[in-house]
């Protein structure tokens, strides 16, 4: 049978428009009908993300210690209970919540550019420099930035306005 010359149908089908994957080249956890990635994460030191989960636990801490010293006087064994469990609970719900309710994928900021500079494969923060992530399917540069993601999605920047290329860990 005769095909044109460009199309090989014995060729293993590739999506023209791949979804976000991790750093491993798993899929991420997270990923959205819309094609975009929710993420954990809110704190980044030099390029180690800090765990979400180790967030959740020190919040839980603080309110434990809080709520212990309001009861050390008269209940002290409740109050030494209360500040060792809490934090516990409070980074167990948390990591339940991210991994089973509302899933979530790990991701850290790797660089930044101009949203000018964007090229397609780029994963990039949708708000600023912590929030979801996109991957970038088509960069349109007129007097602004028009960037199509994966999933269909458009966002429009400034062609100065820096945005962060991030990494999806996990």
């Amino acid at each position: 049978m005769r095909t044109e010359d460009h199309v090989d149908l014995f060729a293993e089908q590739t999506d023209a428009d791949p979804a976000p994957a991790r750093a491993d080249g798993g899929r991420p956890r997270g990923l959205t009908a819309e094609g975009w990635v929710r993420t954990t994460g809110w704190l980044q030191v030099g390029d180690h993300p800090v765990s979400s989960v180790l967030l959740a636990a020190l919040a839980g801490l603080l309110w434990a210690l809080v709520g212990a010293a309001a009861l050390v006087t008269e209940f002290p064994v409740a109050a030494g209970v209360l500040t060792l469990t809490t934090p516990v609970a409070c980074g167990v719900a948390w990591w339940l919540f991210t991994t089973r309710l509302r899933p979530a994928s790990a991701a850290r900021n790797v660089d930044t550019c101009r949203a000018d500079e964007l090229e397609p494969g780029d994963l990039v923060r949708l708000h600023g420099s912590i929030g979801p992530i996109g991957q970038v399917v088509e960069v349109a540069v007129d007097d602004d930035a028009r960037v199509v993601l994966h999933g269909g999605g458009q966002r429009t920047w400034a062609r100065g306005d820096v945005v962060h290329l991030a990494e999806l860990l996990g």
